[in-house]
């Protein structure tokens, strides 16, 4: 397996999105390449990082998201007038 092939993969895993074939492969992989292992455990890390932002936006997105609202509010207002 290249370098990519492998990155893809592990992406793929963590989704549950890999064909079951290559999951066995990499599964094995990772029990016999310890560094295959750590990736696969920091690409695990990074998800879950990412799962916490999407469940609790940062104070800047939701102010930009309450902004946009703002402006669109004025808009609709001005179109209707």
């Amino acid at each position: 397996m290249s370098k990519t092939s492998t990155n893809n993969d592990i992406v793929k895993y963590i989704y549950n999105e890999l064909e079951e074939p290559n999951t066995l492969k990499l599964n094995f992989k990772a029990i016999t390449d310890n560094q295959v292992k750590d990736e696969i455990s920091s690409y695990f890390e990074v998800k879950s990082y990412l799962d916490c932002c999407f469940e609790t936006p940062s104070d800047r997105v939701i102010n930009k998201i309450k902004k946009c609202v703002l402006k669109y509010r004025k808009e609709k207002v001005f179109k209707s007038l």
